[in-house]
């Protein structure tokens, strides 16, 4: 049987950290598709698994997004405006 994509994007999650330009990339889809894809996957997540976001962070003055809610990676950081961050990273635990 044949595993859907958000099915194989589940199974990577579980055995390790991955980017969500790591996912489109390997699934050759557009970052959007991942985006709806990690949305679906972290309600339908079960307990005691969940879906764990590592936050982005600012390379240049260490600004972390802890409290970001969104799946999309930032554009800059609000506090130095630096536009590069360290992506952030996706998980099943």
């Amino acid at each position: 049987m044949e595993l859907t994509r958000r099915q194989e994007i589940m199974a990577m999650l579980r055995d390790g950290e991955w980017t969500l330009d790591d996912l489109a990339r390997n699934f050759v889809v557009p970052k959007k598709v991942i985006i709806d894809d990690l949305e679906h996957i972290a309600r339908t997540v079960t307990r005691p698994s969940r879906l764990l976001i590592h936050p982005p962070t600012c390379d240049d003055c260490g600004y972390r997004f802890k409290d970001r809610a969104r799946f999309s990676d930032p554009s800059r950081c609000p506090l130095c405006k630096n536009e590069h961050l360290a992506p952030q990273r996706f998980r099943i635990v």
